[in-house]
């Protein structure tokens, strides 16, 4: 039998699928790309989904329709000489699309955007069933984002969750409980979404080109849409650190622009610093809830230039913050708690949100819960990490560590092997844990670093149960569980 978890946002979709009781795998939607945008070509007699519209949303902006999955259900109409669509519309030719992807599923089951209302809810299940798909139900796309996190980092209280497409970067405050997870409150801001960003650099890059050249590609339709290609790019090597390189092509010129890392981020500074206002904002509306415990970011709005960065400072400097008896603001001194997952944003995975909606797939079929869209969870009480033998857990599957050795990394021989596409900056053998003097200890040996607990090992450090494996900056994050037997027979009885 064979599941599907799908992630919708108002910029794109992505899935996993699998039989219930394994680790899904990420399911290719278009080519071999594992993301379909959801954009519409107008351009020809039948409209063309995906990659085709997102290639002349800057060319050809009347052509193409882009973000329309938030006026679902409103009057709202993309028109074009041989077309008229609304978002009803070009939604069904998106789930038609999919269907070839979804033939042979058994379930399928969605993340929908926090700001969805049940209404729009409702309407993607009705347009699911159009397609013929084995629809389950949904879940508002927060909750499951708190869900993958908390499998990571174990707390109660209130997750704020900050995510971005192209309708809103939008912030959700979601209720962690010890068996239920509930969405309190989501908070989208138009003025900050994906295109304010692209803009922004848009902007950004011409003024360079002008400088330099007394040209601005803005001017162009062919050289803007060749820079908006560039940014997804540009903003991953903007993430690792690495030298930027835009080319700007017209017919009549060419430039190159070189910017060194940081400089994107400093071309969007207002947009962080206003993204960091709303946040504390929005935390001190939830100051009735109860404590904010951790701060979750999806890998789009990481992406952002700046972003990450400057939320990482903001936590930082509230979690070293000496105490205050007195009555403070909740939005400039957030109650973070429990350390690590306090000080630091949880930067979740690629496919995080669509294996959790998977794992929902699952219980639909089950009937643990009813099928409908859910705007919360229920789970069940985290293990203690020092229970059970010495184990490695990566996206649900446990890999003891029974030999005096373990390593991890890319190379087939590891005992824990990454996928060179999902995790190219791991290296081919990234690290080893190694059985020494009854205690485990992680040696890294990696070109790009390792990290436990968010910290950066400098040859080798004791692991404990509970910590947190990061192989590099942005990869992939292991929990390190259990104890091993003679440490179990060591510790004091109750």
């Amino acid at each position: 039998m064979t599941l599907i978890g799908l992630d919708v946002t108002a910029s794109r979709g992505r899935a996993v699928a699998g039989p219930p009781s394994l680790e899904p795998a990420p399911l290719a939607l278009e080519g071999k790309s594992s993301e379909l945008p959801l954009a519409l070509s107008l351009e020809d007699r039948t409209p063309a989904v995906g990659a085709a519209g997102v290639a002349i949303a800057r060319a050809k902006p009347h052509l193409a329709c882009l973000d329309f999955l938030p006026n679902l259900g409103t009057p709202r109409e993309w028109v074009s000489p041989r077309h008229r669509i609304d978002a009803g519309r070009a939604l069904g030719h998106v789930f038609e699309r999919l269907a070839r992807s979804f033939a042979k599923a058994q379930g399928v089951a969605a993340a929908l955007p926090g700001y969805f209302d049940e209404t729009q809810a409702a309407y993607v299940g009705q347009l699911a069933h159009r397609a013929k798909w084995p629809w389950l139900g949904s879940v508002a796309a927060p909750v499951a984002a708190a869900h993958a996190a908390r499998e990571h980092l174990p707390w109660s209280g209130v997750a704020l969750v900050v995510d971005v497409d192209g309708y809103a970067l939008t912030w959700s405050a979601v209720a962690v409980g010890e068996t239920a997870l509930h969405l309190l409150q989501c908070e989208p801001c138009p003025h900050l979404s994906l295109g304010a960003w692209h803009n922004r650099l848009l902007d950004g890059v011409a003024r360079h080109c002008i400088r330099r050249t007394r040209r601005d590609p803005r001017e162009s339709p062919e050289a803007e849409q060749g820079l908006f290609d560039q940014f997804p790019a540009a903003m991953d090597a903007e993430a690792q650190g690495h030298l930027i390189e835009f080319a700007v092509r017209t017919t009549q010129w060419y430039q190159e622009v070189m910017l060194q890392p940081g400089e994107l981020a400093g071309l969007c500074g207002t947009l962080v610093r206003q993204s960091v206002t709303e946040m504390k904002h929005f935390a001190d509306a939830q100051a009735r809830y109860g404590p904010v415990v951790s701060v979750v970011a999806t890998p789009a709005a990481v992406r952002l230039p700046g972003l990450l960065m400057a939320l990482n400072a903001h936590l930082h400097e509230l979690s070293s913050a000496p105490a205050d008896d007195g009555e403070v603001d909740f939005g400039e001194s957030l109650l973070l708690q429990d350390g690590f997952a306090a000080a630091h944003v949880h930067v979740l995975e690629p496919d995080a949100v669509a294996r959790a909606a998977h794992q929902l797939a699952a219980a639909f079929l089950r009937g643990e819960v009813p099928r409908g869209h859910l705007d919360s969870l229920t789970t069940h009480p985290a293990a203690p990490p020092d229970a059970g033998p010495a184990r490695l857990e990566f996206r649900g599957q446990e890999h003891l560590l029974s030999d005096a050795s373990f390593f991890l990394g890319r190379d087939p021989a590891c005992d824990l092997v990454f996928e060179s596409e999902l995790y190219p900056t791991v290296s081919a053998r990234h690290c080893e844990i190694v059985f020494d003097r009854r205690v485990y200890v992680l040696r890294d040996r990696s070109r790009h670093g390792t990290l436990v607990n968010d910290q950066r090992v400098h040859d080798q450090v004791v692991l404990r149960s509970g910590d947190w494996i990061r192989l590099g900056p942005g990869g992939p994050l292991v929990h390190f569980l259990g104890q091993a037997s003679d440490q179990r027979r060591l510790m004091p009885t109750a």
